[in-house]
């Protein structure tokens, strides 16, 4: 029988916990480069990111990668809340990056973005 461990306390902490990895942030973008509804590939420390200004009217970051063939993900369209593939019509979730249409069946990693006056900011691991 296996036991394990865990903290008295089980709930849900603010803090970042200890294994977490370091971020660092880039600035990306200016709010005036990305109109509402659109999408621009950036670079955020030598990470390719699929920048989006979606219809909610926040700013999103996932990794520019499709998971299913590796194509550019700031090449396909928005729909909603989600970005779609240009290649095969996967889509993912920008808020969450999980997949919300086949054929992908891994999850895009996304990225904190901040927006500090004009300039947008994406924090990726260092």
């Amino acid at each position: 029988m296996c036991s394990t461990a865990f903290p008295s306390s089980t709930r849900a902490s603010s803090s970042k916990p200890s294994w977490s990895l370091a971020l660092a942030s880039h600035r990306v973008a200016s709010v005036e480069e990305l109109p509402a509804e659109s999408m621009k590939h950036v670079e955020a420390g030598g990470t390719p990111v699929c920048l989006a200004h979606a219809e909610d009217g926040n700013f999103y970051a996932l990794n520019d990668v499709c998971t299913h063939e590796e194509f550019s993900l700031s090449d396909g369209e928005l729909w909603g809340l989600d970005v779609e593939c240009p290649q095969h019509g996967s889509r993912f979730n920008l808020r969450t990056g999980k997949v919300t249409g086949l054929p992908a069946v891994i999850p895009a990693r996304t990225y904190p973005v901040k927006v500090e006056g004009s300039d947008i900011y994406v924090e990726v691991p260092e």
